[in-house]
């Protein structure tokens, strides 16, 4: 299904070959949540769906501007990549990586990021 501005509702980012950009509708925290469980899923099947960014993708998320539905704080470990292990496309989740997982709420800290 499809609201009026044709993004898909009840497909994964991944699934629908569109990007998250601020036009498209807000996600609930529910969904937001299987969206990663379903990416993961996928990643751990070696099935991942997202496919290749293109030209058009990258001139949507610069015109729109971005709307990720999920703000994850990772590691920094080059090994894991979490837009890979989510099976996710530009503009679906926000990524702050940090050496050690450690988290501050000193002023300056990634935490202030989000």
């Amino acid at each position: 299904k499809f609201d009026c501005l044709g993004f898909c509702l009840f497909c994964p980012p991944a699934m629908s070959n569109q990007v998250r950009t601020a036009g498209g509708p807000a996600v609930a925290p529910e969904q937001a949540l299987q969206f990663l469980k379903d990416g993961n899923q996928r990643f751990v099947e070696g099935k991942p769906q997202s496919s290749k960014v293109d030209s058009i993708m990258r001139k949507e998320l610069d015109r729109e501007g971005q709307a990720p539905h999920t703000a994850i704080i990772g590691c920094a470990d080059s090994r894991c990549p979490l837009e890979t292990l989510f099976d996710t496309l530009p503009g679906d989740i926000f990524v702050l990586r940090n050496a050690g997982n450690t988290c501050t709420h000193a002023e300056g800290s990634m935490v202030g990021s989000l």
